[in-house]
């Protein structure tokens, strides 16, 4: 039983950061968008997308 709750408690972490790594992808491209793209933004991007994917895979291994 107590494996399942840290399980459920896991699942749930890992859905929020996903969500909340979206949201800050999200929050970066339309502060670029009126601003201006550089390297470094750019950067920030393809290192959320990686993390986003990651936690994604993730997720699919913790359901079974």
């Amino acid at each position: 039983m107590r494996k399942l709750f840290r399980k459920v408690a896991h699942k749930r972490y890992i859905d929020k950061y996903i969500n909340e790594l979206r949201w800050e992808t999200l929050n970066t491209v339309l502060t670029a968008s009126r601003t201006q793209w550089n390297d470094d933004v750019v950067g920030l991007l393809d290192n959320n997308a990686q993390l986003i994917r990651k936690y994604e895979r993730r997720r699919r291994w913790v359901k079974f």
